[in-house]
């Protein structure tokens, strides 16, 4: 702690966090902090892997203090996952908001197949062998979550026997342009293109009938 009240970080250099007056902190300003440092942390996964990131870099690379990046999220594995959670925030069945199915799939396409969800991906693929709790938390929080909300989708528009077909849209809204992404070989696509993606892909599982 410096005289003027400001954290230092692990080097005990003072960090641009703004000294708070009294009172409670701004939902605002906490949640915009939250946002930079999980952003901080994908990047630093990106480049170092789940092994090689270490809450000191989080919390150096913000200008923080590590006890700052702990109340946010405890530990790195409550990091990574708070990375992961914010990427399917916005799925929910087509029931409200006038939302419907090809809306859900257009949002997943956008950004499953963007750069944050391919990091995310690719490192609990390289570390699945050493980590494999990490990656059966990630299934859960991740695709199984998607499957479940697609599932849920298709019974609202198309009939309780459409729900089967879940995992099969989920699948076909990653791909092969989904296994071409974490090869490193195509660029993220663009709205338009992920709702073309998504359109075909619902075609495909709606004409499909149960069983076949």
């Amino acid at each position: 702690m410096t005289t003027d009240g400001s954290e230092t970080n692990a080097t005990g250099q003072a960090t641009a966090e703004p000294r708070r007056g009294p009172g409670r902190p701004r939902r605002e300003d906490v949640e915009a902090r939250r946002e930079e440092i999980l952003a901080a942390a994908v990047r630093l996964f990106a480049e170092h892997g789940f092994s090689g990131t270490t809450i000191e870099a989080v919390a150096t690379a913000v200008g923080a203090t590590k006890r700052t990046v702990y109340r946010h999220f405890t530990d790195k594995t409550g990091l990574f996952f708070a990375a992961v959670d914010r990427l399917h925030v916005h799925e929910r069945p087509p029931v409200r908001d006038g939302e419907d199915l090809e809306e859900l799939a257009t949002r997943m396409v956008h950004i499953l197949h963007g750069d944050d969800a391919i990091t995310l991906h690719r490192l609990v693929v390289a570390e699945s062998l050493r980590h494999p709790q990490l990656a059966a938390d990630f299934y859960a929080k991740g695709p199984a979550r998607s499957i479940a909300v697609l599932t849920a989708g298709l019974e609202v528009e198309h009939g309780a026997g459409a729900g089967e077909r879940g995992e099969m849209l989920y699948t076909l809204l990653l791909g092969e342009a989904h296994r071409k992404r974490l090869l490193g070989l195509t660029a993220a696509p663009s709205r338009e293109e992920a709702r073309a993606y998504a359109r075909r892909a619902i075609g495909a599982v709606v004409g499909v009938r149960p069983g076949r």
